[in-house]
């Protein structure tokens, strides 16, 4: 019988943790709408978002402890829930790596990309994947959908050489437009980092599996 309230209390956790990816997707999304739009309007309610996430967070975390402290849990539930408490950190840093973006696009609004922003929305749409998947994969316990989120990062990070060396040629062509390539060069730079995120949660979905962390047995 407690065994099977506990197990009622981990599928609410993961339900919560299923919300939260949800909003962060929804930031990650629109954070590369307003890049897209030079909108400043959508880059305001990106940052407003703050809170919610926040809201969440801490939902997340007092759950989590609660059934620590009433539950009692085994090693293999333990790895589960300290996993879903590192989670809500990397997906926090996410949210904010997302509202940097948005910070970056308001230098950008008054004047034209002299670039067709294709890789941006490529890694935009790639880490948002990579972040509904990692967290999809806890909740599963699907090592195979964490293996394949982890694989992704490199796809990130081919895709952050090449802006590079768009960024180059650009500041080579059109001097001018220096500023202007080091902005989209930072926004690549946050896209990077939300990739590195989500392939941390992988990492920790496997540990919270296995008892391995970069396959070092932990517990």
């Amino acid at each position: 019988m407690l065994r099977n309230k506990f197990q009622k209390e981990l599928e609410l956790l993961g339900q919560e943790l299923l919300g939260m990816v949800a909003l962060i997707e929804r930031i990650i999304g629109e954070s590369s709408m307003a890049l897209t739009t030079q909108d400043k309007v959508l880059c305001e309610k990106v940052i407003a978002y703050k809170d919610d996430v926040n809201i969440l967070k801490a939902e997340i975390e007092s759950k989590a402890l609660k059934i620590i402290l009433m539950q009692q849990p085994v090693a293999s539930d333990l790895r589960k829930i300290s996993t879903a408490l590192k989670m809500i950190i990397d997906l926090e840093r996410i949210a904010g790596q997302a509202r940097d973006i948005c910070e970056i696009v308001f230098n950008l609004c008054e004047e034209n990309y002299q670039i067709k922003l294709e890789i941006l929305p490529q890694m935009a749409e790639l880490t948002r994947q990579m972040v509904y998947d990692c967290v999809n994969s806890f909740v599963k316990q699907d090592l195979e959908l964490a293996a394949k989120t982890i694989e992704t990062d490199d796809l990130i990070d081919n895709l952050f050489d090449k802006l590079k060396q768009k960024m180059i040629k650009l500041i080579k062509e059109k001097p001018s437009f220096a500023d202007q390539a080091i902005y989209l060069l930072m926004v690549g730079k946050h896209l990077e980092k939300i990739g590195d995120h989500a392939e941390n949660i992988a990492e920790w979905v496997i540990y919270s599996k296995t008892g391995k962390h970069k396959n070092i047995k932990i517990i």
